[in-house]
């Protein structure tokens, strides 16, 4: 594919998310709440290893400052503050933002500086770390958001991207819904969109999935479907129950996903 085709996918694929993201704030901040209370109450990242950020965090040291575009509710701002000088966290959304805050206070780390500002209109001085933690998939614009992260680093640009399962039902299912097996914008699309723009980025996966999906009931897993789809009615049900019966492994009490949850880090040095 060519540096125009990659990037038109990406532009497509951002635009539904885009949509999903608008929809979905105002219901998703107590779940943003409960998220950031297990955080807090077992002092790591929800309980299982996250080797992206450990990686970052064997990189980062004490006198240098980090701009983290899109910090959410901190699952990587916090851990990073309390090994440099500063941290600059940019956050768009209130929701996640008002989390981010509670977390910051009641934890009380004092140099992370909260900015409300989506990234294309934040106002932020070079740091010598840039990073965008699954940040990236609401803008339509994939290149100029990296080129920007660059002119604001000094040293090392990261970005973490969802790896779609190669196996997975999602796959399969937008394949046959929307006429191509991608579904959202993902490492996939993103490096080979960063490589045609001239980013010879690294890449480190991680080496298994953190989780597998699971539903009690089918009309959870056929809800699930729909959500990672974007489907707003019940038009394309048959299809999705008909992939679902062949693929969802029924043991102790639920229906099992092929898909998992995976991420990779894609980094460069300014150098």
């Amino acid at each position: 594919m060519t540096k125009n085709a990659w990037e038109e996918l990406w532009r497509d694929l951002a635009s539904r998310d885009i949509q999903a993201d608008a929809e979905g704030e105002a219901q998703m901040v107590e779940r943003w709440r409960r998220v950031a209370g297990q955080l807090d109450a077992e002092g790591k990242r929800q309980g299982y290893p996250d080797p992206l950020l450990d990686y970052i965090l064997g990189k980062i040291v004490p006198e240098m400052t980090v701009l983290d575009i899109g910090a959410g509710i901190g699952r990587w701002t916090i851990p990073i503050a309390q090994k440099v000088r500063s941290v600059t966290a940019i956050e768009p959304l209130a929701g996640m933002r008002e989390v981010l805050l509670e977390r910051i206070a009641s934890l009380g780390v004092a140099n992370i500086r909260v900015v409300e500002s989506p990234w294309q209109d934040a106002e932020a001085p070079p740091h010598d770390v840039a990073i965008a933690s699954h940040s990236t998939y609401i803008t339509t614009d994939l290149v100029a958001f990296a080129q920007k992260m660059d002119r604001h680093a000094r040293r090392t640009c990261y970005l973490a991207l969802r790896v779609p399962a190669h196996d997975g039902i999602i796959g399969e299912l937008s394949q046959r819904i929307w006429g191509r097996w991608h579904d959202s914008p993902n490492f996939i699309v993103g490096y080979n969109l960063l490589l045609s723009a001239g980013f010879y980025a690294n890449a480190l996966v991680e080496p298994k999935p953190v989780r597998y999906w699971k539903d009690l009931t089918l009309e959870e897993a056929v809800a699930r479907a729909r959500r990672h789809l974007h489907l707003t009615d019940s038009a394309n049900d048959a299809t999705i129950r008909d992939v679902l019966a062949r693929r969802l492994a029924f043991r102790e009490g639920a229906y099992h996903w092929p898909d998992a949850m995976r991420s990779a880090l894609v980094w460069w040095d300014k150098s």
